[in-house]
Parts: C-alpha cells; structure tokens; sequence
C-alpha cells in the first residue's frame, strides 16, 4: 500500500471517512493515483492545502467525498445521482502555497507526460 510523501491522509479524506477508517482509507487511492499527487507536489516546488480539517482548518471536501459531506448529501437530498470523481476517490481540490492557480495548472499541463492517473485539470477560476 503507497502512503504519499507529501501529504497525510487526512489531507485527502473526508472526516467522516477518517474516523471510520483512519490510516485504512490510503487502500482507497490507487497507487497511480497518489505517486500522481507527489509527482505534482514535486513539479510544482510548493506545498498544497487540499484538506486541513484536522488542523482546525476550513477545508473538509477538498479530498473525497463521501455520502455525508455537504455537498453529496445536497445531490442526495435532490435525487441527483452523484458520481463525482471525488466520491470515487479520483479528485482533488488543489490549493498551492505561493503561486497562483492559473501558474500551477500550466505549469501541471505542462508536465502531464510525468503523470499516469491525472487526466482532466480544471481551474476554478
């Protein structure tokens, strides 16, 4: 099982999903998936908010997203089918450190050759 050199798995993972599974829930990345993720932090030289929940931080659906966050249980509530590459484990809401978001997906794009898993990159601006 691949564990990320550059993030905890409370950084990907719901708090619903971590106090269910704590460590356990790294077996719901796919390797690929999460030597992708440090591949970015790599290319990108800076250090990237994605979940900071469990340091009293503001952000909790920025990884997976499971049936009891917000956002799915809004889908839910509105017999909206959700299937959200988050709810799957293969998305991630990314918040690099010093550098604007623009930057960083260019420069993501730009080296999307040294990536196996990451195949769609959107700015949220």
């Amino acid at each position: 099982m691949y564990k990320c050199k550059y993030f905890k798995i409370q950084e990907l993972v719901c708090p619903h999903v971590y106090k269910k599974y704590g460590d356990k829930a790294w077996e719901f990345f796919s390797e690929d998936f999460l030597k992708d993720l440090d591949t970015v932090r790599e290319i990108l030289e800076v250090p990237i908010i994605i979940n900071n929940w469990h340091i009293e931080g503001q952000y909790k659906e920025s990884g997976n997203r499971c049936q009891l966050c917000s956002i799915a249980a809004k889908k839910i509530a509105a017999k909206e089918l959700n299937m959200s590459m988050h709810n799957l484990y293969q998305a991630l809401d990314l918040k690099p450190k010093g550098i604007e978001i623009k930057k960083a997906v260019d420069i993501i794009l730009d080296n999307s050759h040294k990536l196996k898993t990451i195949k769609r990159i959107e700015n949220p601006n």
